[in-house]
């Protein structure tokens, strides 16, 4: 929605606004008048975990309705309260009139749309589509609903109830566009509340949180709203700093993470990637953000290990690039899905997800220890490590690759999936099959975690085999990755073996894998932090040297804060902590310069300059899952914090706090057996950690 809270006509062929359900746009037109004219925004808030959107108008200067004068600007307060609660939205407008006299105005709402496919609205071409259905009036007295509907090609009927819970009469009727007004007559200092309630496939009984929604106040709705929360996971383990900022941005994070957790079949809930346009499962996408939020939230990673089980490759299907034991990228519900016109039903077009898979089941059993649970996963564990083994590596040569298997797959398979982000160093594009770097350090942190949970489970000799394969592997990927004239990892090697030879971000996953040598490390955190990558506020994900780079670009130039968290744990895995201060540093100031407090996306990988903010991407997503799970990854590689599968101790490897934060409070750690409240303080000497509570057998180690 606009700042209004609406998706205006003049606007519904060639934006991205209105209301979205199971990846069609059900409501493309929603927009109210006041006596003809639009109000003026005032501001917005989000209120209730993101379910809920406070926006406040006031009028323009206007004519009176029906006889002469004006009404002047600032007459009214108007109050635009959206709810979405379990599919359905609730919507009560406002009015409130500060004048000494009565006013009577007419208020016109406007509802409609086409049931686009979410890939129509981001610029599919469709060469013929369903048919727009008459729409169903019902006149309940008091009561009008209106009815759009829609046929696709998929033989699906899709359905749009607008419930007006008031009396209007009928402006025009028509498939796309249906619009009404109501004449209200507000007293001096009176207030006029209009309700509409709608609903997607199935209308509603008119109830809200088990009450009559027509006759709520504002107040009551509210209260309703505090009492249904049930106490979110979220709000379980409590952060507090000296620095309000940062707090207001872990809230937020915490905020963004919640809304995005949707719930999927099986009861299971599933990390939604982004909003507007990757609102939806995807998994590369959820298990970086269900690993960032480890220790943190272990119920997360749990709820995405099992979705994605649950999805498993079983066969060969070159459309959706389906391959035994291979782990989903994206799923999708619309009806260009239904009749296969994309591939994501789901599609399996990610070389990365699969051995993101086995870091994510390694680290969530090094935290949670339950035997019994991976135990159950273990079968597709092994899965995934054989499409590892044998599908992933088509060729042979001991690398996992990707090309696509259909016209209408990705071309680019890696986090950097847009067609143009792997290229050589004279810019020309790689050919396929490409062999990225950074995910040949999956594979070797994928067979290193997944050896301790061999050794973990009594299975020694598939223990010693895979660690051996991950072994051999680094010592592979040294001998075609590694430049040692210019001291950095390749990009990645085209489809003739040749190298990429371009500085990217991608080398930093390699610290984060921890399949870098330490001299291999030092160089290539040099290169990061160097000036033609480092841009004050990130690490960009091109160097500025690269004859490819292009700071307003999607993948080549850009700054991504889910890629600089996983840097970040990198530099902590290596030791590195002035570059992990600095980096700290940069992501900090971004959330500074924020008018939210939040982490978008991406944004542009121009050098910072004093106090300017960073230039925002122009359609980057906020709020994203792994933006906000940036946060939690990095108040992790601050602290330093680690544990072990086969060790019952945490370990608090040289906490570092930065000079805008000098305390930091954690209350409700929990992991395996244990729970555990501590403050680490930054002071004159260094940072010391205390523990001030303790339940369980947990041992704490503090290295400095």
């Amino acid at each position: 929605m606009d700042p209004l809270g609406e998706s205006p006509r003049l606007y519904s062929g060639g934006s991205e606004l209105g209301v979205y359900f199971n990846d069609t746009r059900y409501l493309g037109i929603w927009e109210m008048a006041f006596n003809g004219m639009s109000p003026v925004g005032l501001s917005r808030e989000l209120r209730f975990g993101g379910s809920t959107v406070v926006f406040s108008m006031t009028n323009r200067d206007f004519q009176k309705l029906g006889g002469p004068g004006r009404i002047p600007r600032d007459t009214f307060l108007i109050r635009r309260i959206l709810t979405l609660y379990r599919d359905v939205l609730y919507e009560t407008v406002e009015i409130k009139n500060f004048d000494s006299e009565t006013h009577t105005l007419q208020i016109e709402q406007w509802a409609g749309g086409k049931f686009d496919d979410v890939f129509e609205v981001r610029g599919f071409a469709r060469p013929r589509r369903g048919r727009m259905l008459p729409t169903e009036e019902r006149d309940l007295g008091d009561h009008q609903i209106s009815v759009l509907q829609y046929e696709g090609l998929d033989a699906i009927t899709r359905k749009t109830f607008v419930h007006r819970l008031f009396r209007a009469e009928k402006i025009r009727v028509s498939p796309s566009l249906v619009g009404y007004f109501t004449r209200v007559e507000i007293p001096p200092k009176g207030t006029v509340l209009l309700k509409t309630i709608i609903s997607f496939e199935t209308l509603t009984n008119g109830e809200f949180v088990g009450q009559k929604y027509e006759k709520l106040s504002i107040a009551e709705k509210m209260q309703l709203l505090r009492d249904s929360k049930s106490k979110s996971s979220f709000d379980l383990v409590r952060f507090e700093s000296d620095n309000a900022m940062i707090n207001r941005s872990i809230a937020n994070a915490q905020t963004d993470i919640s809304m995005l957790l949707t719930q999927e079949e099986g009861q299971l809930f599933y990390p939604y990637a982004g909003i507007p346009w990757f609102s939806a499962p995807f998994g590369r996408d959820g298990m970086i953000t269900a690993y960032q939020l480890l220790p943190w939230y272990p119920h997360v990673a749990k709820g995405v290990i099992e979705y994605a089980i649950q999805l498993l490759g079983s066969k060969v299907d070159p459309f959706t690039d389906e391959q035994p034991g291979k782990i989903f990228h994206e799923k999708r519900r619309g009806e260009m899905c239904n009749t296969r016109e994309v591939p994501f039903i789901p599609y399996y077009g990610s070389v990365d997800s699969t051995p993101l898979f086995l870091i994510l089941l390694h680290e969530y059993i090094r935290w949670t220890l339950d035997k019994e649970q991976l135990k159950k996963w273990w079968p597709e564990a092994l899965r995934a490590m054989a499409w590892i083994e044998k599908w992933g590596d088509s060729d042979g040569d001991g690398f996992l690759e990707y090309a696509k298997q259909a016209p209408s797959g990705l071309v680019n398979q890696g986090w950097k999936d847009s067609h143009d982000s792997i290229m050589h160093a004279n810019g020309v594009l790689a050919q396929a099959p490409i062999r990225l770097c950074e995910v040949q350090g999956y594979a070797f942190r994928a067979r290193m975690g997944m050896a301790s949970l061999a050794r973990f489970l009594g299975k020694d000799d598939l223990a010693v085999r895979f660690r051996k394969e991950a072994l051999e592997l680094r010592s592979r990927f040294t001998e075609k990755f590694w430049d040692s004239a210019g001291q950095y990892f390749y990009l990645a090697l085209d489809g003739a073996s040749k190298a990429c030879a371009v500085k990217s971000s991608n080398m930093g996953h390699c610290l984060w894998s921890q399949i870098c040598t330490p001299e291999q490390a030092r160089a290539v955190t040099r290169h990061l932090m160097s000036d033609s990558m480092f841009s004050g506020y990130g690490v960009r994900t091109l160097d500025s040297n690269e004859v490819s780079y292009n700071p307003l670009s999607y993948h080549n130039g850009s700054v991504w804060p889910h890629d600089n968290s996983m840097i970040l744990e990198g530099f902590r895995s290596y030791g590195h902590l002035a570059a992990l201060e600095s980096l700290t540093l940069g992501l900090i100031g971004v959330l500074e310069a924020s008018d939210d407090y939040r982490l978008p996306e991406l944004f542009c990988g121009f050098r910072r300059r004093g106090d300017e903010p960073p230039i925002p991407y122009e359609v980057a997503c906020k709020p994203q899952a792994w933006a906000a799970g940036s946060v939690f990854l990095m108040l992790k590689a601050m602290l330093g914090l680690s544990t072990d599968v086969d060790l019952s101790y945490l370990v608090f490897n040289s906490p570092l706090l930065t000079k805008k934060m000098n305390y930091l409070e954690v209350k409700n750690l929990r992991g395996r057996d244990w729970e555990m409240d501590f403050v680490v303080r930054r002071g004159q000497y260094g940072t010391t950690l205390e523990v001030t509570r303790k339940v369980g057998g947990v041992r704490v180690l503090t290295v400095r």
